[in-house]
């Protein structure tokens, strides 16, 4: 009777309780930490030592100071390392994760087929064991290198936690930080000596930082975030970790200030612009891409809480900027500050997620760009005028810039201006040139004098969108003809929806169009999940140009007022959400 040899059970994977973004926060803690003890740093070397004061007072304070400023600096450099540390850490231990899935799968398939042949071996005919033995040795061998894949596993943990432990076993004192830094230069000081001037264009920029070595970028993102952060020509991932890593710093110190009671006017304006922004983020972070069901990932493209007099200049964006098919720039107007940063976010992962369900293949980010002086309470009145549309213009024009010059491919570029945006985006076009593939115009009061017609925005009329709810009041300021009815000029230019000026116009109406007593809420519209104008945005943005729904154009006959053909039409409701089966 022949003796069957079946293989031993492929080893147990042990557990793996662990969390990788949990370890990344960290991380994130620890360079923000890195960033507030430079910053002492710097205060000290700078602006702390007085050069009016004398005396033996004098002499004794910068005595004191001047070690304290040392001090800081080397545990700045020290809390940075550990910083990388961690981040090196949560990213291999996300490896580990997954590598333990895999393994998983692999032996419930290794002992299912083990399994299998346990069940088959008594019945086997005597003429067919060594054939079945031949079955069982390769299965053996498969176990066998399954069971060292486990171990090379084990030991990569092992390894790793090691590695974690030797970091931090060597910062655990002042004594350990002083003998490896104290006095040891920063290597964020001679890397930003050799940063670009301010009128530096964005490909000079690009080329300064890929001259720099990986530690000297780590060090100006620990060092001086606010150096990158807003810079055109960085890519966008380290624009967002130097953002972040400000928006952080900026929400400790401020929040700190706010329990004691401390925050000055300016510092309060500065905290509700930090809040704002991380709101946006958070926005992103909670939703789901359709495609993946995973979260979508969000960069902070640009921070500066302060600017425009408090106001505040930020971009959030939803999606990879660095590496998406298709890119939307959403420029908002009226009414709009950094403190409204969560609800354009929203409009913008709206956005996002429609043209992910309808083109899964082909990836996307969506920036809500607050990246200009739009007008708003102060200055609200300048809505009516074309001259905050300029300047925001030229600054969407550097943005486009930036993003054509931290990409080596060409990816599909859309400008989407809403309200008084639409004028600064057609400002933008008409005055700075916008190197994109589209231009839309949502509830456009006009895209600025300079725009006779759709082909003087520069990307071809056939390029050019406009999306007009036949009930937005803001989108009927526009002139429409032959004459300006009523003599009164309200717009920004023409209506881009009136047949003369040679847009193509596609359908916006929203099927709750004309509800509720605010004549403005059909102004709000455009980005809403399941409306035509959210679809046809969303075939847009993908380049699926014989899907999007054209609607027939407004016109002025000289014998009576304009008309507007999409009045009377009854809208639909559309999928832009990719729920339907």
């Amino acid at each position: 009777m022949s003796v069957i040899t079946l293989p031993a059970d492929p080893r147990t994977i042990p557990a793996l309780v662990c969390d990788p973004a949990a370890i990344d926060a960290f991380a994130a803690d620890l360079l923000t930490a890195s960033t507030q003890v430079d910053d002492l740093g710097t205060f000290v070397a700078g602006t702390a030592p007085i050069a009016t004061w004398s005396g033996d007072d004098a002499v004794a304070y910068h005595q004191q100071i001047k070690p304290l400023g040392e001090r800081a600096d080397a545990m700045s450099l020290a809390l940075r390392q550990v910083a990388r540390r961690s981040a090196s850490h949560a990213e291999r231990m996300q490896e580990l994760v997954t590598e333990r899935v895999d393994l998983v799968s692999r032996r419930g398939s290794l002992v299912g087929q083990l399994n299998g042949l346990r069940l088959s071996a008594p019945m086997v005919p005597a003429d067919q064991v060594a054939d079945f033995q031949a079955d069982c040795d390769a299965l053996a061998t498969q176990i066998g290198v399954f069971d060292e894949d486990v171990a090379t596993w084990v030991s990569g943990i092992a390894t790793e936690e090691n590695a974690m432990v030797a970091a931090f076993d060597g910062m655990l004192s002042w004594q350990q930080v002083k003998a490896r830094y104290e006095g040891v230069p920063d290597p964020a000081d001679a890397a930003l000596a050799r940063k670009p001037g301010a009128d530096a264009g964005p490909d000079v920029v690009r080329e300064w930082w890929e001259s720099l070595s990986e530690s000297e970028q780590q060090a100006i993102l620990a060092a001086s975030p606010g150096s990158v952060g807003n810079l055109d020509g960085i890519p966008a991932s380290v624009r967002d970790e130097a953002n972040s890593t400000a928006l952080a710093r900026d929400l400790a110190m401020l929040e700190l200030l706010e329990s004691r009671d401390q925050l000055t006017g300016a510092e309060e304006e500065h905290l509700t612009n930090a809040r704002a922004a991380r709101d946006a983020l958070e926005r992103v972070a909670d939703r789901d891409d359709p495609v993946t069901g995973q979260p979508v990932t969000s960069q902070l493209y640009i921070y500066d809480p302060t600017a425009f007099d408090g106001d505040g200049r930020v971009a959030v964006v939803a999606g990879d900027l660095d590496t998406a098919d298709n890119v939307a720039v959403i420029t908002p107007g009226l009414t709009n500050d950094g403190t409204k940063i969560p609800g354009q976010t929203s409009s913008a992962l709206n956005l996002y997620e429609a043209a992910r369900a309808d083109d899964p293949s082909q990836s996307t980010a969506v920036v809500a760009w607050m990246g200009y002086d739009a007008p708003d309470d102060g200055d609200s009145l300048g809505v009516g005028f074309e001259h905050m549309a300029e300047n925001g213009g030229e600054r969407l024009a550097d943005t486009f810039d930036g993003i054509n010059a931290i990409r080596d491919d060409d990816p599909h570029l859309v400008a989407v201006g809403h309200s008084y945006g639409s004028t600064t985006t057609g400002t933008a076009a008409t005055d700075e040139g916008l190197d994109v593939g589209d231009i839309v115009l949502l509830g456009s009061p006009g895209p600025g004098d300079s725009a006779g017609h759709a082909s003087d925005l520069g990307v071809g009329e056939e390029h050019v969108w406009v999306g007009s709810n036949s009930r937005d009041p803001v989108a009927d300021l526009g002139d429409k003809g032959w004459v300006n009815k009523g003599n009164v000029e309200l717009g920004l230019g023409r209506d881009p929806a009136e047949d003369d000026f040679g847009a193509n116009r596609f359908e916006a109406e929203a099927t709750d169009r004309g509800d509720g007593l605010n004549p403005l809420n059909d102004h709000s519209k455009y980005f809403d999940h399941d409306s035509e104008s959210l679809d046809n945005l969303a075939q847009i943005l993908n380049g699926d140009y014989d899907d999007v729904e054209q609607a027939e154009h407004k016109y002025d006959p000289w014998y009576s007022g304009p008309v507007d053909p999409e009045w009377d039409r009854t809208p639909e409701v559309e999928d832009t959400r990719g729920d339907e089966s």
